[in-house]
């Protein structure tokens, strides 16, 4: 994608609500419980594009949450598009990006004097917008993980392994192994790090052994998708 193409993406993207989508049909605010407070003025760049650990998982959650409830019924569950909207795993991570995405979040869009996407200026706090931009763009091909379902299983049963017991030595062997197959899925936005269930696993697994069940629903869950 170019930089000629994005308005023309934006608009289609970030448009009207469409028969046969998910989601809610209202708005809703975002719990972003949890993420560091951000400056009372709006930032023009995506403040979590670089941020690691703690920060970085914990603004793809509450993004998540964020983009399920408010963006998914046109633009797809877990941000794949189904076809009625262009797919905004492809925005670009950057800060021409930033500033279209704010664009529409802040300001909505109408064509013809018709409302297409409500503004959420009033809905959503700086946490809420940026966290859901964090979650845009480290989503990674989907289908490419689909085609390493066989290397993701094998994975699945090293962490079921732990639920029985672990020391932090053996989770975070297994955690560094999430991340490695992680790190082979991109982030299709260009974003520096793409983030998994297995990015997301490997947290969990290292932050607290004693919860490899929770860390193995995780993948199990993706794999059933």
């Amino acid at each position: 994608m170019n930089r000629k193409t994005i308005p023309i993406v934006l608009s289609l993207a970030l448009a009207a609500p469409m028969v046969l989508a998910h989601g809610d049909t209202v708005p809703q605010a975002v719990d972003t419980a949890g993420l560091p407070d951000l400056p009372e003025e709006m930032a023009k760049e995506n403040p979590w594009r670089a941020a690691t650990g703690d920060v970085l998982f914990k603004a793809v959650e509450v993004g998540a949450k964020g983009f399920n409830s408010n963006c998914a019924r046109c633009h797809g569950l877990e941000a794949i598009s189904g076809g009625l909207a262009p797919d905004l795993r492809y925005l670009e991570a950057n800060d021409f990006g930033d500033e279209w995405y704010l664009d529409r979040v802040l300001h909505g869009y109408e064509q013809n004097g018709a409302v297409k996407m409500p503004p959420f200026a009033d809905i959503f706090n700086q946490q809420a917008v940026w966290a859901i931009r964090t979650y845009i763009e480290t989503r990674p091909d989907a289908d490419e993980m689909a085609g390493k379902s066989a290397e993701i299983h094998a994975l699945l049963d090293k962490v079921k392994a732990l639920e029985a017991g672990a020391d932090a030595a053996a989770a975070g062997a297994v955690a560094d192994e999430l991340d490695t197959a992680n790190d082979q899925f991109a982030a299709l936005s260009g974003a520096p790090k793409s983030v998994t269930v297995l990015a997301q696993a490997a947290h969990i697994l290292r932050a607290d052994p004693a919860r490899a069940t929770v860390a193995a629903e995780l993948i199990a869950g993706s794999l059933r998708d």
